[in-house]
């Protein structure tokens, strides 16, 4: 189960946004692996956001499963994940729920808190369980379960929208989708300074507002909110040395964590 103290611990930390006044060269920043990416506007609001395509890890480390057999790439990312808790409906033993969706049993980890809770309602009335409730755990380690096709990473229904998804689409087996400002970092306790990658566009949006706010008015439209699949965020960490992120959890989440601690 994923250590709640140090989830919460997290709100502790000051923002410590910053904008940095270059101008992003946002087609290069994908490895040569991930080159072919497009721009496109998702919607009315949205017109400078872009999406980013990535094709599978074919760098070094030549897979996804190169990358988690390989404890110096992946364990630093796998801390990093770690940081976002992902629900899950779980027995009074804190094991997943199995569902059977045709290829074998997955367990399901939803990384929206709200349908996280509604599918836990699904679940008591239709499987008469005693016990179940919701229990979170890493990103991380819910990532290399997914990996192993043990397990489905359920993205909230909102952020797939605003990537640019058709309203109401099943997030069932949908790739995750990040926003963050590339020109954007936050500094850590550490004295190190990452990029913030958010779960929500709404929260992306705030920081980097709350960052333009020391960047002169003429200068603010040059910096953009970039969508980046989870996978693709991971193959540039890996593939890149001077790419590193910091994963945001949404504020809905903390607040059920802390409501937990209560």
């Amino acid at each position: 189960m994923i250590n709640l103290l140090f989830l919460l611990n997290l709100l502790a930390f000051g923002n410590g946004f910053t904008i940095h006044q270059h101008r992003h060269t946002a087609p290069h920043a994908l490895s040569a692996a991930a080159a072919a990416s497009k721009r496109q506007p998702l919607q009315a609001g949205h017109s400078r956001l872009h999406y980013y395509t990535t094709s599978p890890l074919h760098a070094a480390p030549k897979s996804l499963q190169d990358l988690l057999d390989t404890p110096s790439l992946w364990d630093p990312i796998k801390n990093d994940l770690n940081a976002v808790p992902a629900f899950a409906c779980a027995n009074d033993q804190g094991q997943p729920l199995q569902y059977d969706i045709g290829t074998g049993p997955l367990a399901f980890f939803f990384l929206d808190i709200h349908a996280a809770k509604d599918e836990l309602r699904k679940a008591q009335k239709e499987t008469a369980m005693e016990g179940l409730t919701l229990v979170p755990f890493p990103l991380g380690e819910v990532f290399e379960m997914g990996a192993k096709q043990m397990a489905l990473i359920v993205p909230s229904q909102k952020s797939l929208e605003d990537a640019g998804g058709p309203s109401g689409m099943n997030p069932l087996g949908q790739q995750v989708p990040l926003f963050g400002c590339m020109d954007m970092t936050q500094n850590r306790p550490d004295g190190t300074s990452m990029v913030p990658l958010f779960l929500s566009m709404e929260e992306a949006r705030e920081a980097m507002d709350m960052a333009l706010q020391a960047v002169p008015d003429g200068d603010k439209g040059q910096f953009d909110i970039t969508v980046i699949p989870l996978a693709g965020a991971v193959q540039m960490q890996a593939t890149r040395s001077d790419r590193s992120f910091t994963y945001v959890p949404p504020t809905s989440s903390m607040d059920y964590l802390r409501s937990l601690e209560n």
